[in-house]
């Protein structure tokens, strides 16, 4: 599926989760007119490539939800990758661990820690890119909020971006 956390077919098409076959199907329509290049203003400055994709992926998302089948496995797969992304909330109470804790991966080009509660090993997981998406911790450091991909537990992971831990330190 196309669709990122950051950007839900339900979202594309401004329904909620809940919403019915007839919504769903209403809700393409008004999509459709709203975004086609045919129905929009034509300018000469619309890019025609990016009214092109975003007319395939308001259909890839209404073929997905309209589908009882398809949009089962994509709940299920949202759901799953919900789990396992990490988020930058506040995160203000959860456990707090460094990402020198983690168990660093060559095959998997990943960090690995085994989770507190179910004691799952490698249940959390971080890859470079999720390290990208980390906050400021006001200390000179960076945070992330992660989630156990096995019993779902939220904990913080603080960490340096390279480089940084020299100038961090010489402060």
């Amino acid at each position: 599926m196309t669709a990122s956390i950051s950007e839900t077919f339900y979202e594309i098409l401004s329904v909620g989760p809940d919403a019915d076959t007839q919504q769903i199907k209403k809700a393409y329509r008004k999509k459709i007119l709203q975004t086609h290049p045919d129905k929009t203003s034509g300018s000469a400055n619309n890019n025609e490539d990016t009214s092109s994709s975003t007319v395939s992926l308001i259909k890839e998302a209404y073929d997905t939800l309209s589908d009882p089948t398809l949009r089962e496995q994509y709940d299920q797969d949202l759901t799953k990758a919900a789990q396992t992304q990490g988020y930058n909330l506040s995160g203000d109470g959860l456990d707090t661990y460094s990402l020198e804790s983690f168990e660093y991966d060559d095959s998997n080009e990943a960090w690995l820690k085994t989770c507190p509660r179910c004691q799952a090993p490698c249940s959390i997981k971080l890859i470079e890119e999720d390290l990208e998406q980390g906050t400021d911790d006001g200390e000179g450091g960076l945070e992330l909020l992660v989630q156990c991909g096995s019993c779902s537990l939220w904990i913080k992971v603080k960490y340096m971006e390279e480089g940084d831990e020299e100038e961090v330190e010489g402060r």
